[in-house]
């Protein structure tokens, strides 16, 4: 029972890092709704204040104070279907309780004479929820997973006298939180059951960091092409550890458990964050019809090592084991077509792959390669615009295949999100 409990604080240390960063699963590439409705295949046209995030070059082409703010609802479904070979998980299902996730934006663009624009935006770029409705057989590897991160970027963009050239860059305030929870089971004697004796609630404290951005945008003729690059960067996070005893009623049982829960303490550990760089190219060559196409490499292979150290380990970190994260490649294309002066229809599609092994799915993030379909409309009427998109995500079904150390089966899941923005222009 001690060695299980041991384990049991090692495996809540690594659920501290697992999910915060390092699935592509919690990055959200949705960041404003016309860029959404092209599947995310913008940085090459960048021609609103969400050019902060997509390509921060794009700024300069606008040359109109200009407030645009909306965001993104997010639903999942999501099913579990147990392994019939894992004695544990065989015969067993779970799915994730019905949430609505709210990804917000606001961005502010104001030029500065002929050639120079400011902006300000605030986005969320990583986050989600994988929370498991009861009964759920995983909940010893996590019941609730809550991952949050806001960022806030102040912004600058010049653009050339003749149009031809842009460039543009970003400092990016990055802030992040995480709590989770999950079960400690036990193997009962005295009833010969697994039982439930522990409850475990984990809650870091909100950390920050700064990472910089840069973008370039050409357009010469009916061509535009555009490139962005976002830089890594590491960040510390701090974590406390409670574990509260759940009473089976049995006293023997009860008091072998108090003695062997592990104390509560702090865990901590450093997370490097991956760059980002996107490559975009569009036309206009087809009247009333902006066409693009990007390609996006993300380094999740900065993630070659995992080290979490608590208050109480001294100088020996709770775990330290290799990952080999890989880097990951997204293809996005879409179209936007002008219907009238007051109307736009838009289209995308994409595939993005995840950077995850198969022994490291789990409850907590079982994240898999993506593809995505999109339509969306954007409607401008002197200084107001409105821009709305559906964007229906399938994640291919990923399998275990018996690798991992905690819960063995397949994991299908969908997205639905919609996402609108409102603009005003002055």
């Amino acid at each position: 029972m001690r060695r299980f409990s041991r384990t049991w604080v090692l495996i809540s240390a690594l659920i501290l890092v697992g999910g915060s960063a390092f699935g592509s699963g919690f990055g959200l590439f949705e960041q404003g709704a016309k860029a959404t409705a092209m599947g995310g295949a913008f940085a090459a046209t960048a021609d609103d204040p969400s050019a902060i995030f997509y390509n921060v070059a794009g700024l300069a082409q606008q040359r109109h104070t200009n407030f645009m703010f909306g965001g993104t609802l997010i639903n999942f479904a999501n099913q579990f279907t147990g392994d019939p070979n894992d004695p544990f998980a065989a015969g067993t299902t779970g799915y994730y309780k019905n949430h609505t996730f709210v990804v917000p934006n606001a961005y502010v663009v104001v030029p500065v004479g002929g050639n120079i624009t400011f902006g300000v935006g605030l986005m969320a770029p990583f986050g989600l929820r994988t929370d498991w409705a009861d009964p759920w057989v995983g909940r010893s590897s996590s019941r609730d997973a809550n991952i949050k991160v806001a960022s806030i970027e102040p912004a600058v963009a010049w653009q050339s006298s003749s149009g031809l050239l842009a460039i543009g860059a970003g400092v990016e305030y990055r802030r992040g939180r995480v709590i989770l929870s999950s079960n400690v089971l036990e193997p009962n004697p005295f009833n010969e059951r697994i039982s439930d004796v522990a409850s475990n609630f984990l809650s870091s404290s909100w950390k920050s960091g700064t990472t910089w951005n840069v973008g370039v945008l050409l357009k010469p003729g009916k061509w535009r092409i555009g490139a962005a690059y976002r830089a890594d960067m590491d960040l510390k996070f701090k974590g406390d550890l409670a574990v509260t005893q759940i009473p089976t009623g049995i006293v023997p049982f009860d008091a072998l458990v108090k003695a062997s829960l592990p104390p509560n303490q702090g865990v901590e550990t450093t997370i490097p964050f991956p760059a980002v760089a996107s490559l975009g190219l569009a036309t206009t060559a087809v009247p009333n019809w902006d066409f693009e196409a990007d390609y996006t490499r993300t380094t999740w292979s900065r993630f070659r090592q995992l080290t979490v150290t608590g208050d109480l380990s001294g100088a020996t970190p709770l775990i330290s084991r290799a990952e080999n994260w890989n880097d990951t490649s997204s293809y996005r294309v879409g179209a936007n077509h002008t219907v009238n002066a007051t109307w736009d229809v838009r289209f995308g599609l994409l595939y993005d792959q995840n950077p995850q092994p198969t022994e490291a799915v789990s409850p907590l993030l079982p994240d898999s390669d993506r593809e995505g379909a999109t339509f969306g409309v954007g409607w401008h009427k002197g200084p107001l615009t409105i821009d709305a998109t559906e964007f229906v995500l399938h994640f291919k079904s990923r399998s275990t295949r018996g690798l991992s150390p905690d819960l063995n089966g397949k994991y299908k899941t969908d997205a639905n999100l919609v996402s609108v923005n409102f603009g005003y222009r002055f």
